[in-house]
């Protein structure tokens, strides 16, 4: 078991136990008028359908405090739009069917006695707490056909109460709550019958394999093996830090330009820094969008031609939230700024909370962005040629992700398919028909916040080693078998291999956090590397295997929002002590600890493509930039 100081851990395990509910209106005077012309409409409407049907429901009049049988309600139906009502608040919110009696002895005394709890609930209902998970409409409608919903209630329990009920996982409840649509479109769905299943998603070999030779990959054109990128790692040749800025609060996130001449850093103060890597790593401009009347935090971001997209938080500068112990949380933006003038050239809406990642790609000649954010979406924004106009956004067809922190796109299958580092787990995605493929599970108690497909240089010596081993750990291995339980199965050598012979496979490597009992957590922190192997036809599943675990009695790193990186040789992983320790993919040695930042998090590393250069940074504001000890001298 590994010890956690309450200063460092206390703060994190917080925000990872806390998700943020955000209120469509906090502004009380503005709810209170909602309530009373929506209790208006319902005395007004529930007056009229009294007097025009007097079977249904008696109302309790102030003034004699008796129930009126039906005769004297049909008299007096003008005196009974006026009379205030007497309402009791019910046991329910949403109003109990009673079962209907085939008796013809039973007093219209005593089914008006009925229809009237039942109208004074619907009444409450709408008065009390039920604004926020029914539409009004719907009990406005249900009041006017009181009498012909019966025998539906009794048999059918209200699909809402039934999803407040059944969701045992808050989140996902959170969640499920923002996902509101129009009572139009719900108003429809009720008496539409029900629509056949869609297909499940399936892996298509023949369009993989057609994309990749219309659009062959071009990752890692740079890794250690074929350029001047940091390579060995080791007491021999450490690496030392060459430059170093500070700035006025916690930077979260880097980015290198496409041609590795720019550094970008996002702050949390709602700025951009964007230095000139070869002159000295000079501030070339600062971004910040002065047109914001709210507070701007920035997380992430990427250079695209002349522009630069940034994600991340906007609050409240108006609003507090107890549970945050922040500003109110706002619908988060991706804002597109044009680095010629420093103005804000375009903006992304989509996502309610906060934005963690955001990609750039091409897919059969059309230009999309992708992001993912803290309120479980993953969306792809398809934008026309001059990349910040949009034309349409798809979000994955998923409905079960709560944290949706990072995506990574799959080796050799023409930008098809995707993981993404979702929750506690790996999830894989088709891109072109926005659909959840797969899910690999277990890989973290907590988060799973990073995942990255690598090129393993070393992957053809492990390969190697292993078949010189033992042949019979050849023929029985251990893979995450993709169902939908995901449940980790040995699988004989006859239904492993399965053609993996002819089989193509990446490398990925994953960081994430594991629960807390206290200030001590459950599984020493670790980074992974896995193996996943593509199915070799339609409909196939693909298979994740766990080559290794990194992992150091001094490298503690239980928080998140946290990113690794490698090149190919090594996994540089941050902790939440200042440090970054850098692990031998190969034998999972530590061959190297760096102390440069204080103790805090350091949240994002990364290595220049084709010069002997990494860059830090973390939540002292610190941007370190390391080279190799020899070269730096």
């Amino acid at each position: 078991m590994v010890k956690i100081t309450d200063e460092g851990l206390s703060k994190e395990t917080r925000k990872l136990r806390k998700k943020k509910i955000m209120s469509e209106n906090d502004n009380n005077s503005s709810s209170h008028k909602i309530k009373q012309r929506n209790m208006g409409r319902m005395l007004t409407r529930s007056s009229s359908h009294l007097s025009s049907a007097p079977t249904y429901a008696n109302v309790t009049s102030k003034n004699n405090g008796k129930r009126k049988d039906n005769t004297s309600m049909s008299d007096s139906s003008e005196d009974s739009q006026t009379t205030d009502t007497v309402l009791e608040a019910p046991d329910t919110p949403i109003p109990r069917s009673n079962s209907q009696s085939s008796s013809s002895s039973d007093s219209a005394e005593d089914d008006g006695a009925q229809s009237e709890e039942e109208l004074q609930t619907l009444v409450v209902a709408i008065e009390y707490d039920s604004l926020d998970e029914y539409c009004t409409d719907d009990l406005l409608e249900e009041l006017e056909q009181l009498g012909p919903l019966r025998h539906k209630l009794a048999d059918e329990p209200s699909t809402t109460r039934q999803k407040k009920q059944g969701s045992g996982n808050n989140k996902k409840s959170r969640r499920g709550s923002k996902k509101r649509t129009s009572h139009h479109k719900r108003r429809a769905q009720k008496h539409s019958p029900k629509s056949p299943q869609p297909p499940r998603p399936q892996y298509n070999h023949e369009r993989t394999q057609a994309l990749i030779e219309r659009a062959p990959d071009d990752y890692w054109t740079y890794h250690a093996g074929n350029s001047n990128m940091i390579g060995d790692v080791n007491e021999s040749s450490p690496l030392a830090v060459v430059h170093s800025f500070k700035d006025q609060g916690p930077v979260l996130g880097m980015t290198l330009s496409k041609d590795g001449t720019l550094l970008a850093t996002f702050c949390t103060l709602g700025t951009i820094n964007i230095w000139d890597v070869q002159n000295e790593l000079c501030l070339l401009i600062r971004l910040q969008d002065n047109q914001e009347d709210q507070i701007d935090e920035f997380y992430c971001g990427l250079f695209r031609d002349q522009y630069l997209l940034a994600g991340g938080k906007l609050k409240d500068r108006h609003c507090w939230s107890v549970e945050d112990e922040d500003c109110h949380i706002l619908p988060c933006p991706i804002k597109i700024f044009d680095m010629f003038d420093g103005k804000v050239a375009g903006q992304l809406d989509g996502h309610s909370e906060e934005v963690l990642c955001i990609k750039s790609l091409q897919f059969e000649s059309k230009n999309y962005y992708v992001s993912t954010s803290q309120d479980g979406y993953i969306i792809k924004w398809q934008m026309d040629s001059d990349w910040k106009t949009l034309i349409e956004s798809t979000r994955m067809s998923d409905g079960i992700t709560c944290m949706a922190f990072s995506i990574s796109f799959v080796p050799d299958t023409g930008n098809k398919y995707f993981m993404g580092a979702c929750d506690a787990h790996l999830r894989l995605y088709d891109f072109e028909d926005a659909q959840l493929l797969q899910t690999f599970d277990g890989l973290y108690t907590s988060y799973c916040d990073c995942g990255k497909f690598i090129k393993w240089l070393d992957a053809e010596q492990y390969l190697a080693d292993e078949q010189k081993s033992s042949a019979s750990h050849l023929n029985k291995g251990q893979f995450w078998n993709q169902s939908d339980d995901s449940s980790l199965v040995d699988i004989e050598s006859d239904e492993s291999t399965h053609d993996q012979k002819d089989a193509t496979s990446a490398f990925i490597i994953t960081r994430g956090a594991e629960m807390v009992d206290g200030d001590v957590i459950s599984i020493p922190n670790s980074c992974t590397l896995h193996q996943l192997i593509y199915p070799t036809k339609t409909g196939g599943l693909f298979e994740l295997k766990e080559i290794r675990r990194y992992d150091h009695e001094g490298y503690r790193a239980n928080s998140w929002m946290v990113k690794i990186s490698t090149n190919g040789r090594y996994i540089f992983a941050p902790t939440m002590e200042g440090q970054v320790f850098v692990f031998n993919l190969l034998t999972g040695q530590v061959t190297g600890i760096i102390k440069a930042h204080e103790d805090l998090e350091v949240r994002d590393v990364i290595l220049h493509p084709f010069l002997p250069l990494m860059f830090s940074c973390g939540d002292d504001g610190v941007v370190n930039v390391y080279s190799c000890s020899n070269l730096a001298e």
